[in-house]
């Protein structure tokens, strides 16, 4: 039966293990019960629309529960969103209230503003009945432009969670969770688990040591954040059950990492979007998909290629701009990732809207990465283009070297060496930079060009 109020499935859990752990406490349901209730979140459920941007998930953990079947629409932005966007996205949106634990010059387009700057306290223990079905509204990360803003229902963002099957799992929260990735963690946790939540803003050594020191058994991230954590000593204290991966291309090298580091896990990569959905997952150790799942994806969602672009079918999301369009039934999206079918597998090639152009000729910075990563002196790679007079544009490379027992220069020549071996002369990078680390944005994922 599909889940239609958040805070119900959760106390209807009957558990009194912790449920949620961050810096505030270990909170289990009779916490829950009472901290839901209090004032402000009160004050929100007056609202018919409410967008939430907070900074403290605990704090957006309890709005959730709270709000969800109380108000009738929720957006939810992230922190780190500017402000002018904010505010666009929330007058987009509609919003009639805003909660959030930020100090001023706040999205100036929403009429009610509930600041929520002090401690989580509790209110009266009361439990009234859910009025409405509330619609969850999440933004695109906006990589390829300006984030898109998209509805889901909890039924629908909750179809994959397992419920009581995975109730031994203690999840960490890597992701930010107004994110789509985030909001999976979350939902995975509180409906068939626990959640271990550390501070956004800390280190990810500090966030490692605290996901161990609370027995953290199951974990999220991109594969780009998991290159960072097996190259992170805290990352020794872990011993997760269970690792998912998703977000980017899942290829066979980290892969490979992850089983050798934690070879007592399960390890399962999900394809999944803010647009789409959650659309499926593979089990089998390997990169790419089973070329099968495009006659039978499980999940009950469809696929299909068309000039090379992967298409998703999954009822469940909507766009706003579809919601409002006279035809709003659901169909293919477009998902933006490139698939090339070879044999029995379907392999990711990279996101058609960052394909590098050299002189006429189409390049996935992904592929070359690839290539890079595949080098035992490379732990992480960033590939894009760059202008030139003369093709128009050239490949460039950051790379970040497995260990420090490479002199730069002689570290050039050996990846200048591997690459010719492997790429085309006009794959080439033309400038391959060593660097100590590469950033991420919020959604985890590495930034295409360095701002």
């Amino acid at each position: 039966m599909p889940i239609t109020n958040l805070e119900q499935a959760v106390l209807d859990r009957r558990i009194e293990q912790a449920v949620i752990i961050s810096e505030h406490g270990y909170w289990g349901l009779t916490d829950l019960r009472v901290l839901v209730n209090a004032d402000v979140l009160i004050r929100a459920r007056d609202y018919r629309s409410v967008a939430l941007r907070l900074t403290d998930p605990a704090k957006l953990a309890l709005a959730l529960l709270a709000l969800d079947g109380f108000v009738e629409r929720l957006l939810l932005l992230s922190a780190d969103l500017a402000d002018d966007l904010a505010a666009s996205l929330s007058a987009q949106f509609g919003a009639d209230a805003i909660l959030t634990d930020l100090d001023g010059g706040l999205t100036p387009a929403v009429p009610n503003r509930l600041v929520w700057t002090g401690p989580t306290s509790a209110g009266p223990d009361q439990s009234p009945s859910p009025k409405t079905a509330t619609e969850w509204t999440l933004t695109t990360s906006g990589t390829t432009g300006v984030p898109k803003l998209v509805t889901h229902t909890l039924a629908s963002l909750s179809r994959t969670t397992k419920g009581a099957a995975t109730a031994k799992y203690r999840w960490g929260q890597l992701y930010s969770m107004e994110r789509f990735a985030g909001l999976q963690v979350f939902l995975q946790a509180l409906l068939g688990g626990s959640l271990v939540l550390p501070g956004t803003e800390w280190p990810l050594p500090r966030r490692l040591s605290y996901l161990a020191d609370h027995e953290c058994t199951a974990l999220s991230a991109t594969p780009t954040l998991w290159r960072k954590i097996l190259m992170t000593p805290a990352s020794a204290s872990l011993a997760p059950m269970q690792i998912t991966l998703g977000g980017e291309i899942v290829d066979d090298a980290i892969l490979g990492a992850l089983a050798a580091r934690f070879p007592a896990s399960r390890i399962v990569h999900i394809y999944a979007s803010t647009e789409a959905g959650v659309g499926f997952s593979v089990k089998d150790g390997r990169e790419g998909f089973p070329v099968e799942y495009l006659a039978d994806a499980p999940g009950g969602v469809q696929l299909k290629i068309v000039d090379g672009h992967l298409f998703i079918r999954n009822p469940a999301a909507r766009t706003i701009a579809e919601l409002d369009s006279a035809s709003s039934d659901a169909s293919f999206i477009d998902t933006g990732d490139a698939v090339a079918v070879i044999g029995e597998r379907c392999y990711f090639l990279g996101r058609a809207s960052g394909v590098i152009n050299v002189g006429g000729n189409k390049l996935f910075p992904e592929e070359v990465e690839q290539v890079l990563l595949a080098h035992p002196a490379v732990k992480q790679a960033r590939v894009w283009g760059i202008k030139s007079p003369i093709t128009g544009q050239l490949v460039s490379a950051e790379i970040v070297p497995a260990s420090q027992d490479y002199a730069i220069e002689e570290l050039h020549k050996i990846l200048h060496r591997y690459c010719t071996d492997r790429l085309e002369p006009w794959k080439m990078p033309a400038i391959i930079r060593v660097v100590d680390d590469l950033e991420v944005n919020a959604a985890g994922k590495v930034k295409r060009s360095p701002q």
